[in-house]
């Protein structure tokens, strides 16, 4: 499918999502994305807890994006707070103060530095550590590994997948132009959203897809509330609590030995989140190869 980004922008050729649902292996795509994204950073509390929550997981790609796009001889361009809040405020990801202190959280683990500004203290520059660096690229190659499968001779997938630096720069460039194509997935997508917007909730959510793939009646095994917590550093009652307002919400059912059943609605909805995100992951990824 050729889409336009932009009145007069370029004109890239990506996979629609439409595509991608119509592919015979569309099936075995999910099943890679839910298991990267139900091993993605294994079992680091901080970061289980931190970057599977939407505003946080954002402003983290945000703050990357934003770096990877800077020149030197343009202060306007640099990672600051204010180039942060302004795109914060753009994505609809949080008011000035919330984004304020999702930067010092990120500060206070490693993943943003001060990068200072010779001849103007009034300016707090940022840089993104290589540890940052880093977890991006591990995010950016499980969303990349269900693509490789679908077009296995594409180059730009085996590099994401390989966690090339150089691909994962060219990548984060260009999609600072599609995070706004991210941000409207997750609003058409509202069984989902429900999970993402919540601390661990994406971790919780794919754990809950792999645990009843191919499961006798659809069912996850008893006790599931503990098997999520333990597995997704969250409290068992923060992952009751979670599956029951979704079970309220009609994407759920919960037997009374605390199984979990995803509802037809669950799981249509993730498919179309599932390749809605793969179609956008590729946009970006086409635009990086015409940059």
């Amino acid at each position: 499918m050729v889409d336009r980004i932009g009145p007069s922008g370029p004109e890239p050729t990506f996979l629609s999502a439409e595509t991608i649902l119509r592919h015979p292996l569309f099936d075995d795509a999910v099943s890679l994305l839910i298991d990267g994204l139900a091993r993605l950073h294994g079992d680091d509390r901080r970061l289980v807890r931190g970057l599977f929550e939407y505003d946080r997981a954002v402003t983290f790609m945000l703050a990357i994006c934003i770096a990877m796009n800077e020149r030197e001889d343009d202060p306007a361009t640099w990672l600051t707070v204010a180039s942060l809040d302004d795109g914060a405020a753009q994505l609809d990801i949080g008011t000035p103060r919330r984004v304020r202190r999702l930067v010092e959280d990120m500060r206070a683990d490693g993943y943003l530095l001060d990068a200072g500004a010779a001849g103007d203290r009034r300016r707090h520059r940022l840089r993104p550590s290589e540890r940052m660096l880093a977890i991006d690229r591990e995010w950016v190659a499980v969303f990349h590994e269900p693509l490789a499968l679908l077009a296995p001779g594409e180059p730009r997938y085996r590099a994401a997948v390989a966690r090339d630096p150089a691909y994962h720069r060219d990548y984060r460039r260009v999609a600072l132009s599609t995070l706004e194509v991210a941000r409207r997935t997750v609003s058409q997508h509202p069984a989902v959203d429900s999970f993402l917007h919540q601390a661990s909730g994406a971790r919780v959510l794919t754990t809950l897809m792999q645990a009843t793939r191919g499961a006798a009646g659809g069912w996850s095994p008893p006790g599931f509330f503990t098997l999520a917590a333990e597995r997704n550093a969250a409290t068992r009652v923060h992952v009751r609590n979670m599956l029951r307002a979704a079970a309220r919400a009609g994407y759920v059912e919960i037997s009374d030995d605390a199984r979990v059943r995803p509802t037809q609605h669950l799981r249509a909805d993730f498919a179309g989140w599932a390749a809605d995100s793969l179609s956008s992951t590729d946009l970006a990824s086409a635009l990086s190869a015409m940059a």
